[in-house]
């Protein structure tokens, strides 16, 4: 998300040649990054890895999701203004996209954060055209409530839409408070109820438990640092049920080796159903760190353990 923001050109590109040199294909990126870094705009991420995948002739062998809908529609706006999902919107996004990222197609387009005040036929029209076309491979959805997808697969089977194939949600082992604002973002212009329902509920787990082939991006898997450093966690995750969860947590990463962070991304690899956790990083050591996590194997037991902590 911050690649050519807050993470210069040379930290980028070196962080993702050690990613693809360990074997890793999958890179998500957003028309929108990283608009509210000062000196960045939306775009200066996918210009990055554009510029990057030029280079090294990756192109083929990388799997590179985008997301539209989120945008604000000028500078200095946040996301009280932004593009949304119209018909047009999307088809002209994507071609943006495509130019900023210099390929021909996205293997995955994202609806960013659902957009109520579009109906959902016309969004999904939009991703018509640009599946149609050749340009977007797939699309997958983000910042959605269960009936919405839902709804959304229903009119895509009726009118012979494109479906939704991925859900991106915020999720991480340690579980919020429920129904805290912790949404509130003042540096993007975010606040309470701007439509990321509160991330990957427990109705979004058992929906997809019942619907195997649509596959879950987990994002903030690592709560900012807030494994590594529990001082950075906010008040919404200081609770009861994350003080059991974090002995279990502790318990597990003493008996594996492992870091308490580590243990969290293979517990969310590992679980049912399996969550494929979206990492972002600003330093080598970060990464590796990250990558080690899927190596680790948890024991039936330590799963159970981690998973009824509370």
């Amino acid at each position: 998300m911050l690649f050519g923001a807050r993470v210069d050109e040379g930290t980028s590109r070196r962080l993702l040649d050690q990613y693809v040199e360990w074997g890793g294909n999958f890179l998500d990126t957003a028309n929108n990054y990283a608009f509210w870094v000062e000196g960045a705009h939306a775009g200066s991420s996918e210009e990055l890895l554009g510029r990057w995948l030029k280079d090294r002739g990756r192109r083929d062998d990388i799997v590179v999701a985008s997301k539209v809908g989120a945008r604000p529609v000028r500078k200095g706006a946040g996301l009280g203004e932004i593009e949304g999902l119209g018909r047009d919107v999307i088809v002209a996004q994507v071609e943006a996209s495509l130019k900023r990222l210099g390929t021909d197609y996205l293997d995955l387009c994202y609806a960013h954060i659902d957009d109520r005040t579009v109906p959902l036929e016309d969004t999904l029209e939009g991703f018509a055209r640009v599946v149609d076309s050749g340009k977007v491979r797939a699309i997958g959805c983000s910042n959605y409530s269960v009936w919405r997808i839902e709804r959304a697969l229903q009119l895509s089977s009726k009118k012979a839409l494109p479906r939704y194939v991925v859900l991106q949600q915020q999720f991480s082992y340690l579980r919020p408070r429920p129904y805290s604002d912790f949404r509130v973002h003042p540096e993007l212009g975010l606040r309470g109820g701007y439509g990321t329902e509160g991330g990957l509920s427990p109705d979004h787990l058992d929906y997809i438990r019942f619907n195997p082939d649509f596959r879950v991006v987990a994002y903030t898997p690592l709560l900012r640092g807030g494994y590594a450093n529990p001082e950075r966690l906010g008040p919404e995750y200081r609770t009861d049920d994350n003080r059991k969860r974090s002995e279990a947590l502790t318990q597990v990463a003493a008996e594996t080796s492992a870091t308490a962070g580590q243990v969290a991304l293979a517990w969310m690899m590992q679980s049912s159903p399996a969550i494929i956790p979206l990492v972002a990083v600003s330093t080598g050591e970060q990464l590796s760190e990250n990558l080690a996590a899927t190596e680790l194997r948890l024991s039936p037991d330590q799963l159970n353990r981690l998973t009824h902590a509370a």
